[in-house]
């Protein structure tokens, strides 16, 4: 008997496309059910790209998110094929969608499957088993779920072993940043290269290279000097400075040496850094870490400004500050 797999689509495509990933092999075709919004933002159209397919490939039952019998009238008048196997995803959209679509598809061979946001297993709803999801995104894929086109530039200025060398140069200097670096930007005998590089972009390749190698991302995981546009690549929404998927999540870092040298008080410029990453969050989906990397002295900051820059963090949700000392670790700790 033959298989599909039917995806309630909603702005969070995540679980809809590594469910389907995970089936590969399994099924011979596919159903989204989904809304006129949706329609209007072109969820079927994102979730087909990024699974590889022509856009409006995939059959589509478009419904209201709010009507429970006109959802089941427009279920009916699919007409959907008998004589196969219905394996229904029943995790986006509304709670009324996916109680109408389930007593639905009561009536054919089916099995009702759940992907919990921000886990990799599902759950098949008939007997309550978890089941691994062992398919891990790439960024690719992830941003274009969101509807999101990238440039990046993964090159290093100096090589791999450079950035891990000035960073150990500014730890023999107790993360006290030489004034040559903050105001690199200003000093006109140096290369522009060499400016970008000790202006702040070692710190970008070093985070680069540092997460690469401490969570064993591929390639096609993380990218540097990252720009995102919607539609038009002359007009760029946002720009990243490191960013990477990690167990089918989303990690976005902004990447400053120090909170000194631009006109203002270090807790005001880690403010600005934080809202900026809060900003960029709102392009992406419901899971988003979002990290700021420094080597200025957080701890040396008084108390009371702590506590408020953690509160700050609480309110954006930002994941936190990695400073100086906490990239010392082994391991960096997200």
């Amino acid at each position: 008997m033959s298989k599909t797999i039917v995806s309630i689509l909603s702005e969070h495509l995540v679980p809809n496309l590594i469910f389907i990933r995970e089936m590969e092999g399994t099924y011979s075709d596919l159903l989204f059910i989904t809304t006129p919004l949706m329609e209007q933002r072109h969820s079927g159209i994102h979730l087909e790209i990024a699974l590889g397919l022509e856009p409006e490939s995939v059959r589509r039952v478009v419904v209201p998110n709010d009507s429970y019998r006109t959802i089941l009238r427009e279920l009916e008048a699919a007409d959907l094929p008998e004589g196969q196997e219905y394996l229904v995803n029943i995790t986006g959209g509304t709670k009324m969608m996916s109680l109408a679509v389930a007593r639905y598809f009561d009536r054919y061979p089916s099995h009702l499957v759940y992907v919990p946001l921000g886990t990799n297993v599902y759950y098949d709803l008939s007997t309550e088993e978890p089941y691994a999801i062992t398919y891990r995104v790439t960024l690719e894929e992830y941003l274009t779920l969101y509807g999101l086109s990238y440039e990046y530039d993964n090159s290093l200025i100096h090589g791999q072993h450079e950035p891990f060398s000035t960073f150990n140069y500014m730890r023999q200097k107790d993360f006290v940043i030489p004034k040559s670096y903050i105001y690199a930007n200003e000093n006109e005998w140096l290369e522009p290269t060499e400016r970008r590089y000790m202006a702040g972009e070692w710190l970008e390749e070093y985070t680069y290279l540092r997460l690469k190698r401490d969570f064993h991302l591929r390639d096609e995981d993380i990218a540097k000097s990252v720009k995102i546009y919607r539609d038009d690549p002359t007009h760029n929404d946002n720009e990243l400075d490191v960013t990477f998927v990690r167990d089918n999540a989303l990690y976005v870092i902004e990447c400053k040496v120090t909170m000194y040298g631009y006109g203002k008080k270090p807790k005001e410029t880690v403010e600005e850094y934080l809202y900026k990453l809060a900003a960029i969050s709102k392009d992406f989906g419901l899971r988003v870490n979002s990290y700021l990397f420094t080597l200025h002295k957080m701890r040396e900051m008084p108390q009371a400004t702590q506590e408020n820059i953690k509160k700050r963090m609480r309110i954006l949700g930002i994941g936190g500050i990695v400073d100086g000392q906490k990239l010392t670790d082994k391991i960096i700790d997200l």
